[in-house]
């Protein structure tokens, strides 16, 4: 019964009316997804879309890597540079304005290209139900409020008893979370408040929905820029440095001003604006009183100053560490998701293609040749020849694309404690899922286990010598009796 559902489901997906094309262009920060956005919506008639939650605010354009306008050739880009810093963001926003211009974009006859590396947000407005909530539209989830006690119990409670509650409602959903993961634990917690169903429930049954038809919206072409991490990572850091040569500390001292002139309790670090990198890792620094004094100070004795450069190196760590993030959002979320496509005989296209952004002298034809290929092919034909490969040769062992399927693998929803390594208020440290085993052989788990070793053996020596100690001293006294 079940294979004869899903072969009506195939059947029915390839007479039904192909929906409208889309590109989504994802990757990491820094490697060109701008660019290459600009460059197709003038080859094939386009508008951008953004889909970088930070570009959405208006003004910090160095801080948020906001595409000068003169790069821009022209090319109308939606969803930018539109909300105050007083307004907190979110994805149901970004469904709401981005579906909008989608649908704008279309009735013009042109093609919508998003472009930005915050994929859950493309995720949202690219496939069906992957919005976790009752199943009702975000206007009429809303409308549940909570109770005062409901709203008392996520403004207040600790991390740790927030997980703690989850782990009592939804046990299967409480072990998928780390337990410091506290915006998701809310919004689980907040989903059985307001529905009355567990996030594990409203998956299982999203996944039923979704085994018999495509889950995508539309005819999707997912373009990757990818570069590798060896010449992807110096390539940040010189960014970085360009950013603070552009007006970064300007903006971020601005940024901060304006978060010192709110009331308390301030926003924290995760909300709204504030988010952006390097704001946090600048506050140090901002906090201190030689913010003002550098702005007129000459650029040289700027990049002199101990404090500025402590800060400058952790903006850059953060930075290498969301470029991580994005990769692993890309092939452990986006292309598993993708894979049963094939099942629906790829009825609404949803294929990656990767662009070899690593060598810049190459970019031409690396990245902006087989682009247009590959979308000029989609864009004619509803699909792109066989006889151009999903991932160039200059990649291939890169290990991009794996078919296997894990991203609802439910053997993964576990957290784990390593007693050896400990967190900075001295308790063991959590790992969800496939990050325990990484961590488990990490250099930081080895030195912590080879410090624990030299502490145990200097342990034993030292009670070894205590104890030969005290056995001289009964023998000295034996002598002298």
């Amino acid at each position: 019964m079940v294979i004869w559902q899903r072969l009506m489901g195939s059947v029915l997906s390839i007479f039904k009316r192909k929906p409208k094309p889309i590109i989504s262009i994802i990757g990491t920060t820094g490697v060109g997804k701008s660019d290459l956005g600009v460059y197709l919506a003038e080859t094939v008639n386009g508008e951008i879309i953004n889909a970088d939650s930070m570009q959405m605010y208006k003004g910090l354009p160095e801080i948020t890597n906001k595409q000068p306008i003169n790069e821009r050739h022209g090319i109308v880009h939606h969803v930018i540079n539109h909300v105050n810093w007083d307004e907190e963001y979110h994805i149901h926003r970004f469904q709401k304005e981005c579906f909008k211009a989608i649908k704008r974009i279309h009735k013009k006859g042109k093609i919508p290209i998003l472009v930005g590396g915050t994929h859950y947000y493309l995720q949202s407005v690219l496939f069906l139900n992957k919005t976790v909530d009752s199943g009702d539209s975000p206007d009429e989830f809303k409308k549940k409020l909570l109770t005062e006690d409901q709203k008392k119990i996520l403004s207040t409670s600790s991390p740790e008893q927030l997980h703690n509650l989850l782990v009592k409602y939804d046990p299967v959903v409480a072990m998928k979370f780390h337990p410091h993961d506290v915006r998701r634990i809310k919004r689980a917690l907040e989903i059985y408040y307001r529905t009355g169903n567990t996030a594990n429930q409203i998956y299982l049954d999203q996944q039923k929905q979704q085994k018999f038809h495509s889950r995508l919206r539309y005819n999707t072409l997912f373009l990757w820029v990818y570069s590798k991490k060896d010449v992807l990572e110096p390539r940040l850091d010189k960014r970085v440095d360009k950013m603070m040569n552009s007006g970064a500390l300007r903006e971020l001292t601005e940024l901060y001003d304006y978060y010192c002139s709110l009331p308390e309790p301030k926003p924290k670090m995760d909300q709204g604006c504030f988010q952006v990198i390097g704001f946090k890792e600048f506050m140090p620094y901002l906090t201190s009183n030689r913010k003002h004094v550098l702005l007129d100070t000459s650029q040289e004795d700027v990049l002199k100053d101990e404090l500025f450069v402590k800060c400058c190196n952790q903006m850059k760590l953060r930075t290498k560490q969301y470029a991580k993030k994005q990769v692993k959002w890309i092939k452990n979320t986006l292309i598993p998701d993708l894979s049963s496509e094939a099942e629906h005989n790829w009825c609404h296209f949803g294929k990656i293609y990767v662009v070899d952004a690593t060598d810049l002298s190459l970019w031409s034809k690396n990245v902006k040749q087989r682009a247009q290929v590959i979308v000029e092919q989609f864009l004619k034909n509803k699909k792109v020849k066989e006889s151009v490969p999903q991932i160039p040769e200059s990649l291939a062992d890169a290990n991009l694309i794996r078919e296997k399927k894990e991203a609802f693998d439910r053997s993964k929803w576990v957290y784990h404690t390593c007693d050896h390594c400990l967190d900075k208020d001295g308790k063991p440290l959590v790992f969800v899922g496939d990050q325990y085993q990484i961590h488990l052989k990490s250099k930081k788990h080895r030195r912590a286990i080879n410090k624990g070793k030299r502490k145990r053996e200097y342990e034993a020596w030292l009670n070894n010598k205590e104890a030969a100690s005290h056995q001289n001293k009964i023998e000295n006294s034996t002598k002298d009796t």
